[in-house]
């Protein structure tokens, strides 16, 4: 088994290969606890009134052996996967939708409605807005799998690799405590976490 140092030195040098991804750092262990309480608080306000949003990236991410947090530009790939999802029990009934092609093609479907641009609710899989205001549904921002670390992936021998969102309260913690407080436009954090 690799030391720790040894670990992340590793894991830090594929991370830098990743188109986006700014600067990355290990988190803290004793960070861990500030994001869980940062992201819980984040959790009791709701969205724009429409209900609970949790956030299951980051709590999947802090599950990991090794989580490290990153500082991303705009040249960071979310690689079209949605990043919101709005769920009943464990059903999608709603998910952002980034790809022109998809949104075009369920523009023309009668089951679907559009929250905004890129959110589409599926009509016959929720009863809207009931469902919403009665606290049936619940929003997610789910947590992505990528396929970075690839080129270290025989030496570090690791199981998964998983990256989550933080909350507006949470990426301004690690913005001040990791990057020096950089509010520049364009900039934002992921926790990265890795299960070896």
């Amino acid at each position: 088994m690799l030391e720790r140092q040894k670990i992340d030195e590793l894991i830090l040098e594929s991370l830098m290969r990743v188109d986006g991804l700014v600067e990355a750092k290990p988190l803290r262990d004793v960070d861990r606890e500030r994001i869980i309480e940062l992201e819980q608080e984040a959790e009791a306000k709701s969205l724009m009134g429409l209900g609970k949003v949790i956030n299951a990236g980051i709590f999947q991410v802090l599950e990991c052996d090794w989580v490290y947090v990153a500082l991303t530009n705009m040249d960071f790939d979310w690689r079209g996967e949605p990043n919101l999802l709005l769920k009943k029990g464990e059903e999608v009934v709603g998910e952002e939708v980034t790809d022109e092609e998809v949104i075009s093609e369920l523009s023309g479907k009668k089951n679907v409605w559009f929250m905004h641009k890129n959110f589409v609710v599926y009509r016959d899989r929720i009863s809207f807005p009931r469902d919403i205001m009665e606290k049936i549904c619940h929003f997610e921002i789910p947590g992505h799998s990528p396929d970075w670390c690839d080129a270290n992936r025989e030496e570090l021998d690791f199981d998964c690799i998983v990256y989550g969102s933080p909350s507006v309260p949470g990426d301004m913690f690690l913005k001040n405590t990791y990057f020096g407080g950089t509010d520049d436009k364009g900039f934002g954090t992921v926790l990265i976490g890795v299960k070896l």
